[in-house]
């Protein structure tokens, strides 16, 4: 949505350079656009995937630089952007840094601006703080040692791929918006 509202004010297209808003992309000799980060046709490795070949443990703390600097990395793409599809959260990590970049504001402090508050969603914002104390927040728990369980929650500083947190309440806010849009990128 961030996305689409810069769009819409003319501050960026869909069929931008992704390396135009983020230049230590290495550049691949096939134009990635802002378009394959959306729709998961860009061809880069997930990030997942290269934070545990390169040595990451579940539960350390990922930040947006310690993405970034694994994707400058990268000398090959999965495939030539828009010739596959794959799902992969490393786009959506890049697409908040474009905005940060194109707007000059974080995506927790962007969509706070121009979606969430216009929305009336006051329980809804992007977590870019791993330490931060959430009222009401649920846990995720998973399997342990001896068949307990114990509780499991991601802690990464980055948002884009992650960290939204929300209320159901804040959902349907959300969802009426489609219904009888408030906050609008297009007609």
């Amino acid at each position: 949505m961030a996305i689409l509202l810069l769009e819409d004010e003319g501050k960026l297209t869909l069929d931008d350079d992704v390396r135009r808003y983020v230049p230590e992309l290495p550049d691949f000799g096939t134009p990635m656009t802002i378009r394959h980060l959306l729709t998961h046709t860009s061809g880069l490795r997930e990030q997942s995937h290269l934070l545990a070949l390169a040595g990451w443990r579940d539960g350390d703390v990922v930040a947006e630089r310690d993405v970034l600097d694994l994707v400058i990395r990268q000398r090959a793409l999965n495939f030539a952007p828009g010739e596959d599809f794959q799902y992969n959260n490393t786009g959506y990590t890049l697409l908040a840094l474009a905005v940060r970049r194109v707007s000059g504001l974080a995506l927790r402090a962007y969509a706070d601006q121009w979606i969430f508050k216009p929305l009336g969603m006051a329980q809804t914002f992007f977590n870019d703080d791993h330490t931060t104390i959430v009222p009401h927040r649920a846990d995720a728990y998973g399997p342990g040692p001896h068949g307990r369980l114990y509780r499991w929650m991601p802690a990464s500083d980055h948002v884009g791929p992650t960290n939204l947190f929300t209320s159901v309440e804040d959902l349907i806010r959300w969802s009426d918006n489609f219904v009888r849009p408030r906050v609008r990128a297009r007609d």
